[in-house]
């Protein structure tokens, strides 16, 4: 990338620095020349308010009053000078070059006046030009100069009758000269202007110049070395890498030619290494994945023997008494009465619980982590699970669907646990559908190759995979990997214990099969039982 290039990187930063060196220098200037223009202003201020007030003197001397109100219109209207005023010693305006201020009270708290009346100040005409002078910003918007002279009274002046003896008071009023600064900021803003350009000019020809000697003493060296070692590290190391003009850039084409005959000797020795490595790494990725399954299992074992043995205590008494009552009323029924035959399907069921606890006490012991299996046909198993559903599915209004091609192999599986497992299954999605809803079961036969990372170790080559499928409210995609834990459950309490899917799992894995799921978490939720196909004969099935 442009920006990422060395010259560039070095030259910005360079330019960057250099712009900031200039404007800093420029600033100084700029505010050196403020400071000086501003010191300008207030000294030709000042010299105008001295020659004004040296050609009033002789009318101010005499009481012609008309001649100094023609002066001071006269005056004021030159280019510059925004209004001249004299105060008399009460404040209040005698002459003013604005005809309308003549004879108003000024305040002494305004502009004219703090200099002079603020509390401890010593008298104006003792000042320093520059604190007679002030900068303020007039009625509309514009900056202004303001400069006061005091009027004194000077022997000879009383001579008109006009005032006291300059013993009696010594200060007879103020000439107030107020003067636009405009001009003066004008030129201020075009030296700014020009030293901001300047600055920008000089930082933008030091980065142009530090780009040009990097691309041409650096980059172009270094990128020759670049394109010769990519040649390299394409298998090509006939050609070596050139020398750069600059003495550095030589020891480094050194360097790296003396690496590329060291790099040429361990290739050779590292491909000889690796045709040995891969073979060592697939056995033991073999093991640690063997080993890994038995950690798993170990883990998820420990959990659910915690409580299986107390769900085997508390549920075995009401099986034994609802067996034993079932067939005392089975003795007092009609032998070919629909009762009779309803108490036949109490029994088959709690005999049904029975095994299932049995099953799950072996599961948690580990003492059944090779079930006995057989040969299994698909369809009776499905058919079984639904009929043993028939009421909860009517009672939801459940519709459903079953896909299973005639020529699906048998599978090596227990039928009872099997069967455990697709009820479980299929339950579930009927409760995901309380209002209604499509469950949809289907079965085919896959490769093991599509799905070895889910598969436990000794699979075999060819499944049987069935799935379970829900129009359901889904499974929240966080919950999908944590759904066949131990315990875990989003049902309410009372509605499920969490362990109908850990169970299942652990059944088809005994197998050497697995338990997939998927869900886009609000319209559908799919199971995936993968079983391996059965390599026993068939005859053995019917046994």
């Amino acid at each position: 990338m442009p920006f990422q290039s060395l010259s560039t990187r070095i030259a910005l930063p360079a330019g960057f620095f250099a712009l900031v060196s200039v404007g800093l220098l420029s600033f100084v200037m700029v505010r050196m020349q403020r400071e000086q223009m501003l010191g300008e202003v207030v000294r030709g201020s000042e010299s105008i308010a001295e020659t004004i007030l040296l050609s009033l003197d002789h009318d101010m001397r005499v009481n012609r009053r008309d001649g100094v109100k023609e002066l001071i219109e006269a005056v004021g209207r030159h280019a510059g000078i925004e209004g001249i005023r004299v105060f008399n010693k009460d404040g209040r305006i005698s002459f003013s070059s604005r005809a309308a201020e003549v004879g108003r009270t000024v305040s002494t708290s305004s502009e004219a006046c703090v200099q002079c009346h603020a509390g401890g100040a010593r008298p104006a005409a003792e000042l320093d030009p520059e604190r007679r002078s002030r900068i303020y910003t007039g009625a509309g918007g514009e900056r202004l100069l303001g400069t006061i002279h005091v009027i004194r009274n000077r022997e000879g002046c009383q001579g008109s009758g006009c005032h006291v003896s300059a013993r009696e008071q010594r200060i007879l009023g103020v000439l107030d000269v107020t003067m636009s600064l405009e001009p003066a900021e004008k030129r201020l803003a075009a030296s700014t202007r020009d030293a901001l350009l300047i600055s920008l000019a000089a930082a933008l020809f030091i980065t142009a110049v530090l780009f040009l000697i990097i691309r041409q003493g650096i980059r172009k060296p270094i990128n020759r070395m670049v394109a010769a070692t990519r040649r390299v590290a394409a298998g090509d190391a006939s050609l070596p890498v050139p020398r750069g003009a600059a003495r550095e850039i030589g020891i480094l084409a050194t360097s790296v030619n003396e690496m590329i005959v060291e790099l040429a000797h361990s290739r050779q020795r590292v491909e000889e290494w690796a045709t040995s490595l891969e073979e060592k790494v697939a056995a033991k990725a073999e093991q640690l994945r063997e080993a890994e399954f038995q950690v798993i299992q170990a883990e998820k074992l420990a959990s659910v023997g915690l409580v299986a043995a107390g769900i085997a205590h508390e549920l075995n008494s009401p099986l034994m008494a609802i067996l034993t009552f079932a067939h005392l009323v089975k003795s007092t029924l009609p032998p070919e009465s629909q009762a009779q035959e309803d108490v036949r399907m109490i029994e088959r069921e709690a005999n049904r619980c029975a095994a299932i606890i049995r099953q799950l006490l072996d599961y948690s012991r580990k003492q059944a982590q090779d079930p006995e299996t057989h040969p299994c046909a698909i369809a009776p198993l499905v058919a079984g699970a639904l009929e043993l559903l028939k009421i909860e599915l009517q009672n939801s209004g459940v519709a459903v669907e079953v896909s299973l091609p005639m020529s699906l192999p048998e599978i090596e599986a227990n039928e009872v646990q099997l069967m455990q497992v697709l009820v479980n299954l299929m339950l579930n999605a009927v409760q995901a559908m309380p209002e209604g809803g499509q469950l949809s079961v289907r079965a085919e036969v896959v490769s093991q190759r599509a799905y070895v990372r889910e598969l436990p170790p000794g699979a075999g080559a060819t499944l049987v995979k069935i799935v379970v499928r829900d129009s359901g409210t889904g499974i929240a995609r966080e919950n999908l990997a944590k759904v066949f834990d131990p315990f875990f459950t989003t049902k309410p309490v009372g509605k499920g214990s969490g362990l109908g899917l850990s169970v299942s799992l652990g059944l088809v894995r005994g197998y050497r099969g697995t338990i997939l799921v998927d869900s886009d978490g609000a319209s559908w939720t799919e199971f995936t039982v993968l079983v391996p196909v059965s390599e026993q004969p068939a005859l053995v099935a019917s046994a």
